[in-house]
C-alpha cells in the first residue's frame, strides 16, 4: 500500500510537472509568435530604408559619393537602401518631418530645427575632429594692443561674418552681450566680412580690433584646440592675440534617424558608423571629408545649444 501511495504520487508529481512545462512551453510559443512578425514587419513596412544627404552645388540626382555609404547600410540593415537627395537643409527637414525618408545627415542646426518642428528625430552618431573636438564654438579675438578687455573695444571696428557663419554671425549675433545688449547695440564699428579668411586678414593687417572667428572644443571641457583661425593668429604672434569672449559650443552635426524607427534598426545603424573610421575609411572620407576623428555616439541633450540658438533666430526673425 506505502508503495502503491508512492508510486501515485510520484506519477502526480511528474503530470503535474509536465503540465507546468506545457503552460511554459505554450506560453513562450504565443510569445515567440507576437516577436518574431514584429522583428520582420518593420522591414516589410518600410519597404526600402531612405537616407537624405543635401545635395553640393552642381549635383544632380542621388551623390555619387554616398554610394558605399548606402551599401555599408544595406548590408548592416539587410534590406534594401537608396540615397534621397534634398535639395538643401529645408527639404531634407522636411523629408523627415513628413516620413519621406527614414535616416538623415544633419547639421548640428539643421538636427535642432527639425526636432523643434516635429520632435519626430533621433540623434545616433556625430563625426569628431582628428584630434578629438566634438564641436565649435564663436570666439571674439582680439589684438591685444589695441585692446586687453571688451570695453576697450567700444567704438573700435570690429569684424564680423560671412552672413548665416555659425561663428562670424549666427552665433555671436544671438548669444554676445556687452551691458545687457546685443551684438548689434554694442556700441562696436561692426565690420561686416565676406570670408573668415577676410576676417583674419582684417585682424592681422589691424584694420579691426577684434574678430568673431570660431574655435574647435571637446564639449565639456574648458579648453579649446590649437586649430583653425586662432592657431593661425598664434604662429603669426604668439601673444599678440587674445579671447575675450567665447559662446555655448555647438556639437557637430549628427546622422539621426526617425525615432518611430525599429530599435534594431538603429543599433545596426550606430554600430556600422561607430566602426566606419576604422573598417571603411575610404567610405568615412567620403561622408565626413573636414571630420578625420571617426563617428561618436550622441544623444539628444548634447543639442541642447543647437536647439537654444534656432530658438534665437526664429525670435530675431518675427
Amino acid at each position: 500500500m506505502i508503495l502503491n501511495w508512492t508510486v501515485k504520487m510520484a506519477l502526480a508529481r511528474r503530470r503535474n510537472k509536465l503540465g507546468v512545462l506545457a503552460r511554459r512551453a505554450f506560453v513562450l510559443g504565443a510569445v515567440m509568435l507576437s516577436v518574431a512578425p514584429a522583428r520582420a514587419d518593420w522591414r516589410t513596412d518600410t519597404g526600402t530604408f531612405r537616407i537624405g544627404v543635401v545635395m553640393q552645388p552642381g549635383e544632380t540626382g542621388a551623390p555619387r559619393r554616398f554610394e558605399g555609404f548606402r551599401a555599408l547600410a544595406a548590408e548592416a540593415l539587410s534590406m534594401p537602401v537608396e540615397i534621397f537627395p534634398a535639395r538643401d537643409a529645408s527639404a531634407l527637414i522636411d523629408a523627415m518631418a513628413t516620413s519621406r525618408i527614414e535616416y538623415a545627415v544633419f547639421s548640428a542646426l539643421g538636427y535642432a530645427t527639425a526636432f523643434e518642428l516635429c520632435k519626430c528625430v533621433e540623434p545616433l552618431a556625430a563625426p569628431v575632429s582628428h584630434d578629438g573636438a566634438t564641436g565649435v564654438r564663436s570666439a571674439l579675438i582680439a589684438d591685444t594692443a589695441r585692446a586687453a578687455r571688451i570695453s576697450d573695444l567700444e567704438g573700435m571696428p570690429v569684424a564680423v561674418g560671412p552672413e548665416n557663419s555659425l561663428g562670424g554671425d549666427l552665433l555671436p549675433s544671438a548669444g554676445f552681450r556687452w551691458r545687457g545688449k546685443p551684438l548689434a547695440d554694442s556700441g562696436f564699428d561692426l565690420v561686416p566680412a565676406e570670408t573668415t579668411q577676410e576676417s583674419l586678414r582684417l585682424l592681422a593687417d589691424g584694420e579691426v580690433a577684434a574678430a568673431f572667428l570660431w574655435e574647435f572644443v571637446r564639449l565639456g571641457s574648458p579648453s579649446a584646440f590649437a586649430d583653425g583661425p586662432r592657431a593661425w593668429l598664434d604662429e603669426l604672434s604668439p601673444q599678440g592675440f587674445a579671447v575675450l569672449w567665447h559662446s555655448e559650443a555647438i556639437r557637430f552635426g549628427p546622422h539621426a534617424v526617425r525615432r518611430t524607427l525599429a530599435s534594431e534598426a538603429k543599433t545596426a545603424m550606430r554600430r556600422m558608423l561607430l566602426g566606419l573610421a576604422r573598417d571603411n575609411p575610404v567610405v568615412y572620407d567620403s561622408v565626413s571629408p573636414d571630420l578625420g576623428g571617426g563617428f561618436e555616439a550622441v544623444v539628444a541633450d548634447e543639442y541642447r545649444s543647437a536647439a537654444a540658438l534656432v530658438t534665437a533666430i526664429g525670435a530675431a526673425e518675427e
